[in-house]
């Protein structure tokens, strides 16, 4: 009897000793908003970047916090300090254009979490703040 090409590829996938070997998904670029780190801002920072090994990490701080990031961070925008509605909008549409996969708001104030309302495609947001 001849099994159907469907069958042959789910049997041999189930039946398949290769798990170990199976590499993960990277995933796509995280953006790490932190408008006013504190003290364990760089380990959390490292935790996020052992959480998503690979992938390219983009941090939105305030211009005096950008040293504190640049060892850790593929990329640091010190566009923090929004100020008038046209800055803004530049935000909202770079941080669109970046097309982030997830967000993660470790800041928790009114702006940031306003922020995810203005993003466009939505990303997968995580308020880790207060």
């Amino acid at each position: 009897m001849r099994r159907s090409r469907f069958t042959r590829v789910c049997f041999d996938r189930h039946m398949a000793d290769d798990r170990e070997h199976v590499s993960p998904i990277p995933a796509g670029p995280i953006l790490v908003i932190w408008l006013a780190p504190d003290g364990e801002a760089e380990a959390r920072l490292v935790l996020l970047r052992a959480l998503y090994h690979g992938a390219r990490i983009v941090v939105l701080t305030r211009p005096e916090a950008r040293s504190r990031f640049a060892g850790i961070a593929d990329e640091v925008w010190s566009e923090g300090n929004v100020r008038g509605p046209s800055r803004f909008l530049a935000l909202m549409r770079r941080i669109s254009w970046m097309s982030f996969t997830h967000v993660h708001d470790l800041d928790g104030s009114f702006l940031t979490r306003f922020m995810r309302l203005c993003v466009w495609p939505r990303p997968k947001w995580h308020s880790h703040g207060s």
